[in-house]
């Protein structure tokens, strides 16, 4: 049995199945995603079902499933009766500036009870998740802690989850002594030519930068937590 973490999929489902071939997935395994399953790629909604179908795929929400979460019951409403809607200012934020059309197009084209299905699915997502793999400890969050949070006295569940979900962070910003951070949220390309497409690691070992860019051309990083050995799919969108 083996722990892997992913982050960022963003609709990447034919990568995403080319790393569980990779990797040798078993039902014997644990993978861990560590947000942002939806929107910007156009296989959002269907790669969504298929971690909901798996008992050994838990997801850790991201600033982009959040959206979704947010906005669907105001899509269930709009299926129901889609001349009693008034458009959103803040839908339309999502779905056309930050990638979520697709995930939208593709959350109407189902029925009412896959729609629920997703809806609760979310509803029951952590923000964090902590791990003790063969006595070494993890701290899986999408995307980190703000300077407030910068201290190893921070106790995770006394941070707010916009924070959790939407902060930008160094490449060694890890307050915790004890404790390997991995986190996703921003491309590693952002970090230095010499991350792109690459998982990012700080100088002290204790946090994993794995939002390795695959929407945008990169490639899909995944880590296992067993022994931190990488493994990277390209992207199908390199060539474009």
């Amino acid at each position: 049995m083996a722990t892997y973490v992913m982050s960022d999929l963003h609709g990447c489902y034919d990568e995403f199945n080319q790393m569980l071939n990779l990797i040798s997935f078993s039902d014997y395994d644990e993978l861990w995603i560590i947000g942002d399953v939806c929107d910007r790629g156009y296989k959002s909604i269907p790669l969504l079902q298929e971690i909901m179908s798996r008992k050994n795929m838990h997801l850790i929400m991201g600033n982009h499933d959040e959206w979704l979460l947010q906005f669907s019951q105001y899509m269930i409403d709009a299926k129901k009766d889609f001349r009693s809607q008034s458009m959103r200012n803040d839908y339309l934020v999502w779905t056309l500036r930050n990638g979520g059309l697709s995930t939208s197009d593709g959350f109407m084209d189902l029925d009412y009870h896959e729609c629920y299905d997703i809806k609760y699915y979310l509803e029951h997502c952590p923000y964090y998740k902590e791990l003790n793999i063969h006595g070494s400890k993890f701290l899986l969050v999408h995307a980190g802690l703000s300077k407030e949070y910068m201290k190893p006295s921070t106790v995770i569940a006394s941070v707010p989850k916009d924070i959790l979900l939407w902060e930008k962070i160094g490449l060694d910003d890890n307050p915790f002594i004890d404790t390997t951070m991995i986190v996703g949220h921003t491309p590693t390309m952002l970090y230095g030519p010499e991350y792109a497409g690459k998982i990012a690691i700080s100088k002290k070992k204790n946090l994993y930068h794995i939002d390795c860019g695959c929407v945008f051309g990169q490639s899909l990083g995944c880590l296992r937590l067993d022994d931190m050995h990488e493994f990277y799919v390209p992207s199908k969108n390199a060539s474009k």
